[in-house]
């Protein structure tokens, strides 16, 4: 309540809060859509950076099996192999790529090499054999994202 001359003005107060609250509302609702724009600007960017690659894509796990006498849990860039991750060729995806494979994930780090990954093939890793037998092998077009230089 705003007091002047003695005499007390309560709608006054009333149209202040009403202009404060508006004011702020403006200023919420401008933010937001510069954020937008910000965050808009960052998938363009993203998108441009991306490159699309046809590759022979194969399962494995880490197991004996799959990965043989070197099967230690541990991927080519230290990383928990039973965690989901791609093995690729580093001459055509550098390690600490992220890429999406369809039918499998989104953003997935290639953290692995291996012996038969030449070119464009990728090793997709699962945590069961059983999982990796039932994905198999496929030929398929992936979206790149290539770690960047320092």
């Amino acid at each position: 309540m705003i007091k002047y001359d003695g005499k007390k003005y309560p709608f006054i107060s009333l149209v202040l809060t009403a202009i404060l609250i508006s004011a702020t509302l403006v200023i919420a609702m401008f933010m937001g859509k510069e954020i937008k724009k910000c965050q808009n600007k960052l998938i363009v960017k993203e998108q441009q950076a991306s490159k699309r690659i046809k590759v022979e894509a194969t399962a494995y796990c880490p197991c004996k099996k799959c990965c043989g006498k070197f099967a230690d849990g541990v991927t080519a860039t230290g990383r928990d192999a039973s965690k989901a991750g791609v093995a690729v060729d580093p001459k055509v995806i550098p390690l600490g790529s992220h890429i999406d494979i369809p039918g499998y994930g989104n953003w997935i780090l290639a953290d692995d090499v291996g012996g038969a990954i030449k070119g464009n093939r990728i090793d997709v890793r699962f945590s069961s054999h059983q999982d990796a037998l039932n994905w198999g092998r496929r030929e398929i077009i992936i979206r790149v994202w290539p770690k960047k230089e320092k």
